[in-house]
């Protein structure tokens, strides 16, 4: 049932992930040495902005806010794609031949003819998607607090969790206009 093309796509997958994490890994190491640089300017010319905070929290917080966290999200989404598959590629046929009994077995509904092919191809893709959303929500509910929030945190300022941010002044001097309009059609 499997063939070369399934191995072709697989390594494909695999450079996907070890490019994501490379890119990753690397971005990370100039995160952190543009960090450090950072934490220094400000010592130098803005201490009160890092009062309190070491230079290892500030580099953590620093590379934290600012990592490239689509890139782990994106290797993660390929690696449950590659694992997933081959239970998709089982599940998907198992479930066409289920509606297609349940159909009445109709000669061009088999498992050689396109509708079949085509059941297979876009039932296998749509469970990638399925797991590409999941990952993609994952990674828009676990998307890290600013940065200058989290350097006030770090002093032991206080910061308010409003939950929603206050509309800009130009919004709230807009007046909504209820009278219909006419058209022109």
């Amino acid at each position: 049932m499997f063939d070369l093309s399934l191995y072709i796509l697989g390594g494909v997958f695999v450079l996907f992930i070890l490019a994501s994490l490379s890119r990753w890994a690397f971005a990370v190491r100039g995160l952190t040495q543009e960090a450090t640089q950072e934490y220094q300017t400000r010592c130098a010319e803005k201490p009160a902005s890092v009062r309190g905070v070491s230079q290892d929290a500030f580099v953590r917080l620093f590379v934290t806010c600012f990592q490239p966290r689509w890139t782990l999200y994106a290797a993660a989404a390929a690696a449950t794609a590659i694992i997933v598959s081959p239970a998709a590629l089982l599940a998907v046929p198992a479930l066409y031949d289920v509606i297609w009994r349940a159909n009445g077995a109709p000669d061009w509904g088999g498992r050689t003819g396109y509708v079949f092919m085509f059941s297979l191809f876009f039932g296998v893709v749509f469970i990638w998607a399925a797991l590409a959303a999941f990952i993609a929500r994952l990674h828009h509910l676990r998307a890290p607090e600013p940065f200058n929030h989290a350097l006030a945190r770090a002093r032991g300022e206080p910061i308010e969790d409003t939950g929603w941010r206050p509309r800009p002044k130009w919004a709230r001097k807009i007046k909504i206009d209820t009278a219909d309009s006419e058209t022109d059609s």
